[in-house]
């Protein structure tokens, strides 16, 4: 996965909320080793302006690791861990128990066990996620914080401020996942050392760098070359520096929106881009098949080629991303932009702004994929139908939903209806309420 938006949700995982049959990350079912994340080449999102996340967000939850079965009847195994730290939250063996095959399980234990060492750490090679429901003082305990964000990196935004602060801490997470930068204190970020050990794990931890280190050549070439996309990140300078701009296009083509517009209109800058190939293909059916091996290339098409909705679609549909080089024409076509938004809802990111206002527009957009409430503006995230129309096609679009949508019960209790983990968004007094968890929101199946 490439470093993700604040609290937006990875390429995995936009992937899996895209596609209609896909979950979430899978949580190993009891007994199966957590498998540690690992960074890919992959663009994070077109916006140049993206700054790290808050730690209070909840929508971060939308990363984390889920239940594999997340739609049916709830697992016998996280009904019977819950039931039975309810049962008593004070008996210890109970909740070591319980912990032991659904981490989560700790947030119903009493804060005494929530403060227990040994269960914490328990419950963290379950899931790292569940660092969140630790004491504080547990929070910061450096052996359990790195437990945990070996599951998962993203369990490191539960772990107390000093920790974060911690260089060598840090530099210990970076170096095992590169995406870990954007966790760190704000001073880190200014860190030379500790930003190019991430941005050789992770070349889109740029993102986060003090905005000296995101002018400094040398801190920027090792980000480009271990993923072009990180050159939207760099300065304005460096974009438009041949050595930088050149090293990006040879790893990624599309990489060339952030090239400054002197060197897009080199022919170097095309050479390196796609090596041996003319700018200005005249056959239309020879660019449908290289567009859509190679959707980068739609720069370089003549204007005429550009505008063509199925040329520009076709490369959509291999890489939703490719949208953000269409004209601004299409971009702004309701019309087409839900064409390509049903192939791939990504696609939406790229709309432009008076589309991702369009109520009508975005209620059927959300009726095919309710994800593409993530894309809406914020009037419309804060709508409760659209709202609910979004949570009845997918569960988790609960996590792109407005505060006041989250604290709703009846959104809530329609997104587990559709996707069970879809819990992890709601208002914290709903992710409180056993019978939410266990019964969506009403009692015990009559015998």
């Amino acid at each position: 996965d490439a470093l993700p938006e604040p609290f937006q949700g990875s390429p995995r995982i936009r992937a899996a909320m895209a596609s209609p049959t896909a979950s979430p990350t899978a949580r190993a079912k009891p007994g199966t080793p957590a498998g540690s994340a690992t960074a890919a080449a992959r663009p994070m999102s077109q916006s140049s302006t993206a700054r790290p996340m808050s730690r209070s967000s909840t929508a971060g939850a939308a990363q984390g690791q889920e239940p594999e079965d997340d739609q049916g009847p709830v697992p016998a195994y996280i009904k019977t861990s819950i039931d039975l730290v309810c049962k008593d939250p004070t008996r210890r063996d109970y909740a070591l128990k319980a912990t032991g095959d659904y981490g989560r399980a700790l947030l119903f234990a009493s804060p005494d066990l929530q403060n227990d060492r040994e269960l914490v750490q328990r419950a963290c090679q379950n899931d790292g996620w569940t660092l969140q429901f630790a004491s504080e003082d547990l929070q910061g305990d450096a052996e359990l914080v790195q437990l945990a964000a070996e599951q998962d990196y993203r369990a490191l935004r539960f772990a107390t401020r000093a920790f974060l602060a911690d260089r060598e801490q840090m530099l210990e997470a970076v170096q095992r996942d590169g995406r870990a930068l954007e966790c760190a204190s704000a001073e880190l970020w200014a860190d030379r050392g500790l930003v190019l050990a991430a941005i050789g794990q992770c070349g889109l931890a740029l993102r986060v760098a003090d905005e000296a280190l995101r002018g400094d050549r040398e801190v920027v070439l090792v980000a480009v070359r271990q993923n072009g996309f990180a050159l939207q990140y760099a300065s304005e300078e460096l974009r438009g520096d041949k050595e930088v701009a050149y090293a990006a296009l040879s790893q990624s083509s599309l990489a060339l929106p952030y090239v400054s517009e002197e060197l897009r209109a080199d022919r170097g800058g095309w050479l390196q881009a796609a090596p041996a190939r003319d700018a200005f293909w005249s056959s239309r059916e020879q660019m449908l098949e290289e567009t859509r091996r190679e959707p980068g290339l739609l720069p370089f098409l003549s204007e005429a080629l550009q505008e063509d909705r199925e040329l520009v679609l076709g490369a959509g549909a291999v890489d939703p991303d490719a949208l953000s080089l269409a004209p601004e024409s299409l971009r702004a076509d309701a019309e087409f932009m839900l064409r390509a938004a049903a192939q791939d809802v990504r696609a939406l990111r790229h709309a432009a702004p008076e589309v991702l206002a369009d109520r009508d527009v975005v209620l059927r957009a959300v009726e095919n994929n309710g994800v593409g409430l993530e894309y809406a503006s914020d009037e419309l995230k804060g709508d409760r139908d659209v709202a609910l129309r979004a949570v009845d096609s997918r569960g988790l679009a609960l996590a792109y939903a407005s505060e006041a949508c989250r604290v709703d019960r009846e959104v809530v209790l329609r997104a587990m209806a559709q996707q069970r983990s879809s819990i992890e968004f709601a208002a914290e007094e709903q992710r409180a309420d056993k019978s939410i968890w266990l019964y969506n929101g009403g009692g015990p199946p009559k015998e």
